[in-house]
């Protein structure tokens, strides 16, 4: 015989062993809220002194209710030797189990910590594919869940995973989860439309957090990265920036005339040039000496600015 049919036949039992003072005065509860997986003589009635530790029924699972009748109530009542008669046949006694609810916040935390060892998980979200995922356990089971088993993919961040309520919990559960585990990454995106050729400042630029597995190869992550290069292309607001979409801003163009300087620590000369292509600062570019017409190669250092490391 089970726990809980023994439980529930306790009245009928002791209906016929010896008989004992009556407890005067007791008072039925229309209702009650039980902690733990049995329901004891004072969750249903008030009033019945030491007797209400007594083990009466066992308690329905967590989140649950049952009722007892008019005519349990009765033979429960008769069996304890209370003093209380039923006042009509509906009288009758709900009782919960209480719990409470793990929600898909707490069992995301427990699968980050399944995972600590497998991904990084700076800047990491679990998106699981169902949103009602939830396990009602009772309320005295102890907090943490326990992830009995987890699969985990690295290249797309895919996971499977059965999460169970943890030990000691009178009525263990097994959820099955799926999903991913989503990284972030915080890039400069534009706030305004840049035309192309335009020249980038820190205040054209807000930074945004996104997906990684939007960002595209070649993604420009970093502010300094933007800050002073050209647009190679428009611009738009909230988009992503990639390496290709910009370039050094053009300080020198072509066919126009600049300065050659050669300096070394004893010594600065000086000679005019001929651009034969346009640059950026830093760049390496092909000058004409326009005295000789020689082609030498020159760094841009600046707007019509080239120099040598070495006499030409």
């Amino acid at each position: 015989m089970g726990r809980f049919a023994a439980l529930i036949l306790i009245p009928l039992l002791l209906s016929l062993g010896m008989p004992a003072a009556a407890v005067a005065s007791p008072v039925l509860k229309p209702a009650a809220t039980v902690t733990g997986p049995v329901i004891h003589l004072g969750d249903i009635f008030a009033g019945v002194g030491d007797r209400a530790s007594i083990e009466i029924a066992e308690a329905p699972p967590p989140g649950s209710r049952m009722t007892f009748s008019s005519a349990w109530l009765t033979a429960l009542a008769r069996s304890q030797h209370l003093a209380w008669e039923p006042t009509s046949g509906f009288d009758q006694v709900t009782v919960e189990r209480a719990s409470r609810v793990v929600g898909a916040e707490e069992i995301a935390d427990q699968l980050k910590q399944a995972l600590a060892d497998r991904a990084p998980l700076d800047d990491a979200e679990v998106r699981f594919d169902r949103g009602d995922l939830r396990l009602v356990v009772a309320a005295e089971a102890p907090t943490a869940l326990t992830v009995a088993s987890i699969s985990y993919d690295p290249a797309s961040g895919r996971f499977a995973a059965s999460v169970t309520t943890p030990d000691g919990a009178s009525v263990p559960q097994q959820l099955r989860v799926t999903g991913q585990l989503v990284r972030f990454t915080e890039v400069p995106t534009p706030v305004r439309l840049i035309a192309p050729g335009e020249t980038i400042a820190n205040n054209d630029l807000a930074m945004v957090r996104l997906r990684n597995d939007r960002l595209g190869p070649g993604a420009v992550t970093q502010l300094a990265d933007l800050v002073g290069k050209s647009a190679r292309r428009a611009l738009r607001p909230g988009e992503t920036v990639h390496y290709g979409d910009v370039e050094v801003p053009v300080v020198v163009h072509r066919n126009s005339i600049v300065t050659i300087v050669l300096e070394t620590p004893n010594m600065r000369l000086t000679a005019e040039g001929k651009a034969q292509e346009d640059g950026g600062i830093g760049a390496v570019i092909r000058v004409a000496n326009t005295r000789s017409s020689r082609i030498i190669e020159a760094v841009v250092t600046g707007p019509n600015s080239v120099r040598v490391d070495k006499p030409s």
